[in-house]
């Protein structure tokens, strides 16, 4: 289990930073939430509901990723939508049920929800403070030829290497 997790949190070089930008979001909402609402704790727990549904959708996204590039690029599309279809169905009936049962604003769900594209611009600017916080190290990757992308994928599935033409 520990080394399942410990993959689960390699998947992405940005999930981390995108997580912190979610909640780095929501913590600057709930101070204004406080600072300049009446019936902040109504609020607030819909702030918060959205931020949880925003990370999960966060994990949810990365994890489809990641599952979506192993398939073909038609296998690969019609996954990533049924992944899509999955996420937006679970906030529409999450958000159902603020409405009816009216104990959070369904609007401030909404607000904690858009965290997560708040976050995904937020990102390069938290990764640069990371780095000189020195919480990251800063890692170039090099970009692979298409001969050397050819020969992992040939060695992935076994196959021998390709053989070069001599002229």
């Amino acid at each position: 289990m520990k080394n399942a997790l410990g993959r689960f949190f390699q998947m992405s070089d940005v999930l981390d930073e995108l997580l912190c930008g979610i909640l780095l979001c929501g913590v600057v909402c709930q101070i204004g939430l406080i600072l300049f609402g009446k019936g902040a704790l109504y609020h607030s727990a819909g702030l918060w509901i959205g931020i949880v549904l925003a990370l999960i959708g966060a994990f949810h996204m990365t994890w489809s990723l990641d599952k979506a590039l192993d398939l073909g690029a038609e296998g690969a599309v019609k996954k990533m939508r049924t992944y899509a279809l999955l996420r937006y169905g679970v906030v529409l009936i999450v958000l159902g049920v603020m409405m009816i049962l009216n104990f959070a604003n369904p609007l401030t769900v909404f607000l904690g929800l858009i965290e997560l594209k708040v976050a995904a611009y937020l990102q390069p600017f938290i990764h640069k403070a990371a780095i000189k916080l020195g919480l990251k190290k800063e890692t170039v990757k090099e970009l692979l030829t298409p001969e050397e992308v050819d020969d992992l994928i040939r060695a992935e599935k076994g196959l021998p290497p390709k053989e070069e033409v001599k002229e």
